[in-house]
């Protein structure tokens, strides 16, 4: 149960990250969640 609360809660992150990301630039939201995605896995998370 604590994966799932924990996955949740980075989940709930990238969500409030997208949502402030795309209005700023303009960006698609399927790219934003790329680049934030690609980015996380860059940095071993």
């Amino acid at each position: 149960m604590e994966k799932q609360d924990a996955r949740n809660q980075t989940l709930e992150r990238l969500h409030e990250r997208r949502k402030q990301v795309v209005p700023m630039t303009g960006l698609s939201y399927p790219t934003v969640r790329s680049a934030i995605e690609q980015r996380a896995k860059a940095q071993g998370g």
